[in-house]
């Protein structure tokens, strides 16, 4: 598994189980990385349209921060005029990667109980790692959002009842 780090996040993204990490600051991972099954995309535009460059052929990226495509829009059920918004703001995210030979999903990320059950599962059993960066007391929400804010936490920030 390969990722993508600031120096400061190599430690942590090594101990979630990365293989390789390329520094984003000195190095693209286009220009590095090829042939991988399956990609992850959590920051969208650019990045999201060079994961298909390391993708073999028939591989599938999965974005949190992309456009969401049609595929999406049935799955919530949404009506004929949304999925035609979807279709026009996803194409040129879809023809990309079409002309690549891989699938593009958009993850339409929301509660689910069952799901949260199941990470439940995997945490108890130690196949799936957490990280807390900060614990925050209630009566300090706000000093938790700035913390927020400040955009470099490592982890979950965890406000305690």
């Amino acid at each position: 598994m390969a990722t993508t780090a600031s120096p400061r996040g190599e430690e942590l993204v090594r101990f979630l189980g990365a293989e390789r990490v390329i520094n984003y600051h000195e190095q693209q991972f286009k220009d590095l990385l090829s042939d991988y099954d399956g990609a992850l995309d959590l920051t969208g535009g650019r990045d999201l349209l060079n994961t298909f460059d390391i993708l073999e052929r028939g591989a599938t990226t999965a974005s949190v921060a992309g456009v969401p495509d049609p595929a999406t829009g049935r799955a919530m059920g949404a009506g004929p005029l949304v999925n035609a918004a979807l279709r026009a703001a996803s194409a040129k995210v879809r023809h990309r990667a079409r002309k690549k030979g891989v699938t593009y999903r958009f993850m339409f990320m929301r509660p689910s109980g069952p799901d949260l059950a199941v990470l439940a599962d995997l945490v108890d059993g130690g196949r799936l790692k957490t990280v807390t960066d900060r614990a925050f007391p209630f009566a300090q929400l706000p000093e938790a959002f700035a913390y927020l804010e400040q955009g470099h936490a490592k982890g979950k920030v965890v406000v305690q009842m």
